[in-house]
């Protein structure tokens, strides 16, 4: 399972003022999305952990959502028609079980940024309080990610992209266009098991434990 981020990156459109790069972003931290608002491309920081206005209990709130079952999941139905964002990522965690333990390894392009898929949402309180939240979406692994476990983040290329932000695209589309796109992921390398720790912070949290893989080579 993802559960951490890399966005150190400035996007474009600009991200918003105050943002500060993260290099291991945590479900409940924020994160950069990007979607479509009134027809122009829109940078937002949101909560990474989807709340839907209808939800009460907190705690249910969820930071991943699988591609196969989001038509079905009232958590996810209504903004997959309606929310549909980006995530721009500079890379992304998964975990290998090691014996006892999990190494985590980094995975990335070899240049640019990954666009993960993911849903948002807006949570309105009585008093008037609002915030919008996210998750990402994730497909059964392929390629590199497939050497580390079952899932990974579902990447689409630039135009996968636009067909997934389009409000034209028929919902049923949406999961075909999921499922059937590739890893966009190039290279992967181990990290320090200090990731673990969502308090960790800084470029070092990238930075290469072991020997570098790329696509074409084995692990």
């Amino acid at each position: 399972m993802t559960g951490r981020l890399a966005q150190f990156t400035p996007t474009q459109p600009a991200p918003p003022p105050g943002w500060k790069p993260g290099w291991n972003i945590a479900p409940g931290k924020r994160l950069l999305i990007l979607r479509k608002t009134a027809g122009s491309m829109e940078c937002a920081e949101v909560l990474w952990n989807l709340t839907p206005d209808w939800l009460r209990d907190l705690s249910r709130a969820s930071f991943s959502a699988n591609a196969e079952h989001l038509a079905e999941r009232p958590m996810f139905r209504q903004a997959l028609t309606e929310r549909r964002c980006l995530i721009p990522v500079d890379g992304y965690y998964l975990w290998r079980q090691q014996g006892q333990r999990k190494q985590p390894w980094y995975l990335r392009r070899r240049s640019g940024m990954l666009a993960v898929a993911g849903l948002w949402e807006r949570y309105r309180l009585e008093d008037g309080t609002e915030w919008d939240s996210c998750a990402l979406i994730t497909a059964p692994a392929k390629g590199l990610a497939a050497r580390l476990g079952s899932r990974m983040p579902v990447t689409l290329n630039s135009g996968e992209q636009a067909v997934w932000l389009a409000s034209a695209t028929a919902d049923m589309a949406l999961q075909p266009l999921l499922l059937n796109a590739a890893s966009r992921v190039e290279m992967m390398h181990p990290v320090a098991t200090s990731i673990g720790n969502p308090n960790a912070a800084g470029a070092q949290c990238c930075a290469p434990a072991g020997q570098i893989v790329l696509a074409s080579e084995p692990a």
